[in-house]
C-alpha cells in the first residue's frame, strides 16, 4: 500500500522436543529457570492461560480519550471501548458496505463513579476475552460475546436506588429510524450501495437495539438519533445492558433486537458467559504462543505485541469478509464514521502479513474471510479482466479489489487495479496479486494437507497462472517478458522484479496444484514450457542503485536486486521491491546462491521503517539477521505503535483509527525467527537475537508443530510433533556438533548419532520425536507459564496499557548531550543550553499526554515550551495551552538519553551550533545534539 493512496491447524498433543546440554542461567524472573524443559512425558506442558495473560492491557488510570480505547470483538462485531461519559463504546461490523459505517456508541453514564475514582483499575483480559474494571465500589465486566452478535456489559456496585440509563446514539448526517417497544429500543437504518463506479447495487445497513437488566426497565426515544433504556438497578446493586448488533438489511428492527437478545438481559451470568468463555480458551489452546524475554525488556514487549495481535485477529477476523481493509483494524475504529483510504476495498499488500502470522501461529480459521473474499468474487475477478485487460486470459486479482470483486477504486477507475485501459497509477499494472493469494492458497494447503481446501481455491490459481502466460511474452533473447508495475513504486516499466519473482515462485507452485489433483495437464505443460524461460532478477549497484545489471556481476559484491529493468524509473511509493524476492516469494533465505546478494539488498535498501507496513524485520528474520531482525522490530514500534491497545499509526501519531498491519508484521516475524520450514527444511531459530530468551511453539507443514526453547543464543529443547507420515529435513540446531533423534515417548533412536549440516526424520503421525546432543541428560521438568500483568508496558515512546497517573506531573531539567550544560528557559528568549547548575531557569514541569506525547511548562515563568512559528522558530516558554505547537514526542533512546520530536512539524529538537545556540525543531535524525539527559526529581 502507498503512502499516498495505500497501498494450526489443531494442536496435536504430543511434540518433538529437542534438549540439549547448555540452558540460560540467571536473568529476569519472566525467563525459564535454568537448567529446565518445558518437555514432558510426550508433550510440551504451557500454562496457558498465565502465559497469555503476561499481556494483559492494563489501565492505571481510566481512558476517556477516544484514541485510548480498548477492543472487543468476536470477528464480526467489533468495538472500541472508553471511558468519556463513563462508558462509551463504539460499534463496527464487517458488513456494512460500502462505507464500513459505525452502528453508533452505547453511552452508560453511571459509570462515571467507577471511572473518574482514584483507585479506578482496568484489565483487557486476553485470555478470557473479557474487559473488566473496577473503582468508587462498582465494578465492570464487558464482552462480544463469541457465540452471538451482543455486546454484554456488567455492573456491580451501583446505587440501587439511583436512576440509571443507557443508549444508543448516531450522530449526524445519519438517518435511522429510532424505536421504543416497552424496554428495547433501536436505531436502524439501511442504504444502498450504488453510487459510483463498481457498485454492488445491494442494500446494507446497521441495527444497534439495548435493553437492560434491573428493575422497571423503559425504553424510549429522546430524539431521532437515539435509543435509551432508564431503569433502577436491581436490589444489590447489580445491573446488565445488552446491545443487539447483528447483520441488518431491513425488517422490524425490535423483533429482531429481540430475537438477538434472546432474554440475555435476565438470564444467569453463567448462561452468557460459559459459550463465550468455551470459545476463547479453545482458541488459546489452539495457538502457538510464544514466550520471549530480556534483560532489557524488549524480548517481553515484543511478546506482548504478538499476543495482543493474535487477540486481536480473533476478534476481528471470523466475519464473511476480512475485519481489515488498507492494515486498518477496523472493527476497533473509535471516530464515528471516518474511514481511511477505501474501505470498500481490500489491499493484499496489508492482508499477506496477517495471513502470514495466523498460519505460523497454527489459527489458519483466521484466514478463511480473506480466502472467501476471492473465491466468491472468481467470476467477477473474470469480468473485470475481460473488459480491462484486453486480449488476456484467465484472472488478473486487483491488487486494490472492492469487496464485490472489481478493481474500481473510490467510486471512480482512475486509479484502479488489473487496468490496461487508464493511464498509468499505482496498481493499474499491478500484475501478480493473483500470483501471490496462488502462492498463499499453495502454503495453507502444504501445511494442512487440506486437499478440499486446495481444490476450492484452485481455481483462483488456474486463472492467475493463465493470466501471467497470456500477459508474458517472448523476446528475442527467447525470455519472457513483462510491462507493468513494480507494485506501486514503479509504474509502466520492463520487467519488474515482482513480475519475474512471482512467475519463478508460482510456476512451479502451479505445476504441483494440478497434478496434486490431477487437472489441467495441457496448464502444466504450458508452465513446464515456461518456467526455462523465465528471467533471472534484475540486479543494480547498490551505491546509486542507477544501473542496470546481470547477475554476472554478483562476484564484485557491488550488486542487488532491483526494482525493474529500468532502475532509474520514477518511484512513486517507498517499498523494497527488491526484497519481495526473499519474502513473500521465498525464492531466497539464510543459505544459498542468492543470500548474499539478498543480504545486500536488505543492507541497502531505500527504504528503511519507512510505513508501519514495513517488512524489514521479516525480511531480515529470512535471510538469517538476528540483530537487524530485532532493530527492526524495535524502530518499528518505536515509531508506529502510538495506541495503548497495542494498535499502530500510519501517520506515526494518534490520528482517526488504529492499524493492525504493524503488529501483524511483527506476528509473523517472531515466529519466523524462532523456526521456519518455508521451503521444505525446518531450521531451527534461524534468526534468534542472543540476548532474547525464547520459548514456544511454531506451527510446520503437514500438520505438524516445532517447539523451541533457546538462551543465549543456543536452543536448549525443540520439539516436534508430526502430523503426517513425512520425511522431515532438518537443519541441525548445533551445527559441527553430534545429534541423535529419539522417539518422543519410548526414546527408541529413530535417527542414530550424526553430525551432518542437515538430516531427515522419517516420522510418522501422531508421534514425536526428541532431538538432542547426542551423549546429553535429560533436564528437570518446569511449564512453561507466566504471571498475568499488573501494569502498563512501556518502550520508549510506545505504551500497552495506561500507566497509573502520578500525584502531579514531574520536575525535570535537561542537560544537552552538545555540550554538557543545561537547558535554560526565560520570558521571551529562546531555550537554550548554557548553565553549568540546576536553578529555577532549568525547572520543566513535564506532562504525559499519551501516546508517547509530553508538553513541558517552565518554572521560572510558568509557561508552555512551543516550538515557535509552527517550527521554523527556536523554542521559547511562551503559551498557556497544549496545542501542536507544544506537544512533543518523548524518544527514549538505546544509550540511555531522550530526544524530542515537535509534533507540529514532525522535526527533532536541536541543540543548535553545538549548543551555542538556541534550541529549534529542525533535523530529521538523532545525533549528539539532538540528545538530552533527562535529570528526574529536580524539584516538585
Amino acid at each position: 500500500m502507498n503512502t499516498l493512496l495505500r497501498s494450526r491447524l489443531p494442536k496435536i498433543a504430543l511434540v518433538l522436543a529437542v534438549l540439549a546440554g547448555l540452558i540460560a542461567t540467571g536473568g529476569p524472573p519472566a525467563v525459564a529457570a535454568p537448567g529446565t524443559t518445558a518437555w514432558q512425558i510426550g508433550s510440551f506442558v504451557v500454562d496457558t492461560p498465565n502465559l497469555v495473560r503476561r499481556s494483559d492491557i492494563v489501565l492505571g488510570r481510566s481512558n476517556p480519550a477516544p484514541a485510548d480505547s480498548l477492543p472487543l470483538g468476536n470477528g464480526a462485531l467489533g468495538t472500541a471501548v472508553w471511558s468519556a461519559g463513563g462508558f462509551t463504546a463504539q460499534l463496527n461490523r464487517t458488513d456494512t458496505f460500502p462505507s464500513r459505517k459505525s452502528l453508533g456508541h452505547v453511552v452508560i453514564p453511571g459509570l462515571s463513579r467507577m471511572t473518574t475514582a482514584a483507585d479506578f483499575t482496568g484489565r483487557l483480559d486476553l485470555y478470557d476475552g473479557m474487559l473488566r474494571q473496577s473503582g468508587g465500589g462498582m465494578t465492570l465486566t464487558a464482552f462480544v460475546r463469541a457465540d452471538t452478535q451482543q455486546l454484554v456489559v456488567d455492573v456491580t456496585g451501583a446505587d440501587p436506588n439511583a436512576t440509571q440509563t443507557a443508549q444508543v446514539k448516531l450522530w449526524s448526517p445519519r438517518t435511522p429510524t429510532a424505536r421504543a417497544v416497552g424496554s428495547v429500543a433501536a436505531l436502524a437504518e439501511t442504504w444502498v450501495d450504488n453510487s459510483g463506479a463498481g457498485a454492488s447495487g445491494r442494500t446494507f445497513g446497521s441495527l444497534a437495539g439495548i435493553t437492560a437488566g434491573g428493575r422497571n426497565v423503559v425504553a424510549s426515544v429522546p430524539n431521532a438519533l437515539t435509543g435509551q433504556v432508564a431503569f433502577q438497578p436491581n436490589a444489590d446493586g447489580s445491573f446488565r445492558i445488552v446491545v443487539a448488533a447483528p447483520s441488518w438489511t431491513g425488517g422490524d428492527s425490535i423483533a429482531t433486537t429481540n430475537a438477538v437478545l434472546n432474554g440475555a438481559a435476565t438470564r444467569p451470568a453463567a448462561e452468557l458467559r460459559t459459550a463465550h468463555l468455551q470459545w476463547w480458551h479453545d482458541y488459546w489452546q489452539k495457538a502457538g504462543l510464544i514466550k520471549i524475554s530480556s534483560t532489557d525488556g524488549t524480548g517481553d514487549y515484543v511478546e506482548n505485541l504478538r499476543t495482543i495481535y493474535l487477540y486481536a485477529a480473533a476478534a476481528h477476523s471470523r466475519g464473511v469478509l476480512p475485519g481489515s481493509q488498507a492494515g486498518v483494524a477496523d472493527l476497533f475504529t473509535f471516530s464515528q464514521d471516518k474511514r481511511d483510504w477505501y474501505p470498500s476495498g481490500y489491499w493484499f499488500w496489508n492482508l499477506r502479513m496477517q495471513v502470514a502470522a495466523n498460519l505460523s501461529a497454527g489459527l489458519p480459521a483466521l484466514n478463511d474471510p480473506m480466502f472467501r473474499l476471492y473465491k466468491d468474487n472468481l467470476d467477477a475477478i473474470a469480468a473485470w479482466t475481460s473488459a480491462r485487460m484486453p486480449g488476456r486470459q484467465g484472472l488478473c486479482v486487483p491488487e486494490t479489489m472492492r469487496f464485490n470483486g472489481n478493481g474500481t477504486y473510490d467510486g471512480g477507475t482512475s486509479n484502479a487495479s488489473c487496468d490496461s485501459i487508464i493511464a498509468p497509477s499505482y496498481n493499474a499494472l499491478t500484475v501478480t496479486t493473483g500470483a501471490e493469494i496462488g502462492l498463499w492458497v499453495w502454503e495453507h494447503y502444504r501445511m494442512s494437507d487440506d486437499r478440499a481446501f486446495l481444490s476450492a481455491h484452485y481455481p483462483l490459481i488456474k486463472g492467475a497462472a493463465q493470466f501471467l502466460l497470456s500477459y508474458a511474452t517472448t523476446g528475442a533473447d527467447g525470455k519472457l517478458h513483462t510491462r507493468s508495475n513494480a507494485h506501486e513504486t514503479q509504474w509502466d516499466v520492463t520487467d519488474p522484479t515482482t513480475d519475474i519473482a512471482a512467475m519463478q515462485a508460482f510456476f512451479p507452485i502451479a505445476v504441483k496444484a494440478a497434478q496434486t489433483l490431477g487437472v489441467d495437464s495441457a496448464l502444466v505443460s504450458q508452465l513446464t514450457a515456461a518456467i526455462p524461460k523465465l528471467q533471472a532478477l534484475p540486479r543494480t549497484d547498490t551505491a546509486t542503485q542507477t544501473q542496470l545489471l546481470t547477475p554476472a556481476a554478483d562476484a564484485n559484491g557491488t550488486t542487488m536486486i532491483g526494482l525493474s529493468t529500468q532502475p532509474t524509473a520514477p518511484r512513486h511509493n517507498s517499498e523494497n521491491i527488491g526484497l519481495e524476492a526473499v519474502w513473500p516469494f521465498n525464492l531466497i533465505g539464510d543459505s544459498g546462491p542468492l543470500t548474499a546478494v539478498g543480504r545486500r539488498t536488505y543492507t541497502s535498501r531505500s527504504y528503511v521503517n519507512g510505513n508501519d507496513w514495513s517488512y524489514d524485520a521479516l525480511h531480515a528474520a529470512r535471510l538469517g539477521l538476528a540483530n537487524d531482525m530485532k532493530t527492526a522490530l524495535l524502530a518499528a514500534i518505536r515509531q508506529y505503535q502510538v495506541y495503548p491497545s497495542g494498535m499502530a499509526s500510519f501517520t506515526a501519531q494518534q490520528a482517526s483509527e488504529p492499524y493492525i498491519e504493524q503488529s501483524g508484521v511483527l506476528a509473523a516475524t517472531a515466529p519466523e525467527a524462532l523456526a521456519t520450514d518455508y521451503d521444505g527444511l525446518l531450521r531451527i531459530a534461524p534468526a534468534w537475537p542472543a540476548d532474547w530468551t525464547g520459548e514456544g511453539t511454531v506451527a510446520i507443514g503437514h500438520k505438524s508443530n516445532v517447539h523451541v526453547q533457546i538462551a543465549s543464543g543456543v536452543p536448549t529443547t525443540v520439539a516436534i510433533s508430526s502430523g503426517a507420515d513425512q520425511q522431515l529435513a532438518v537443519r541441525s540446531p548445533w551445527p559441527g556438533q553430534s545429534v541423535t533423534v529419539v522417539d518422543g515417548q519410548t526414546r527408541a533412536v529413530v535417527v542414530a548419532a550424526q553430525s551432518n549440516a542437515t538430516f531427515t526424520i522419517p516420522a510418522q503421525a501422531g508421534r514425536s520425536y526428541l532431538v538432542e546432543k547426542t551423549g546429553s541428560t535429560a533436564q528437570p521438568f518446569q511449564a512453561l507459564t507466566g504471571t498475568p500483568a499488573t501494569t502498563a508496558k512501556r518502550y520508549d515512546r510506545a505504551t500497552i496499557g495506561l500507566p497509573k497517573q502520578s500525584s502531579g506531573n514531574p520536575v525535570v531539567a535537561l542537560k544537552a548531550r552538545a555540550n554538557g550544560k543545561y537547558v535554560t528557559a526565560g520570558t521571551g528568549t529562546p531555550l537554550i543550553a548554557n548553565s553549568t547548575t540546576i536553578g529555577p531557569a532549568q525547572q520543566y514541569e513535564l506532562t504525559d499526554l499519551g501516546g508517547g506525547n509530553v508538553s513541558l511548562r517552565a518554572k521560572v515563568n510558568n509557561l508552555l515550551v512551543a516550538a515557535d512559528d509552527a517550527g521554523a522558530g527556536p523554542l521559547l516558554a511562551k503559551n498557556q495551552a497544549v496545542g501542536s505547537w507544544e506537544t512533543f514526542q518523548l524518544i527514549r533512546n538505546g544509550d540511555g538519553s531522550v530526544s524530542f520530536r515537535a509534533q507540529v512539524n514532525n522535526k527533532l529538537v536541536c541543540a543548535e551550533n553545538g549548543g551555542a545556540a538556541a534550541l529549534i525543531a529542525n533535523r530529521d535524525a538523532i545525533g549528539p545534539w539532538e540528545q538530552f539527559d533527562l535529570i528526574e526529581g529536580v524539584a516538585r
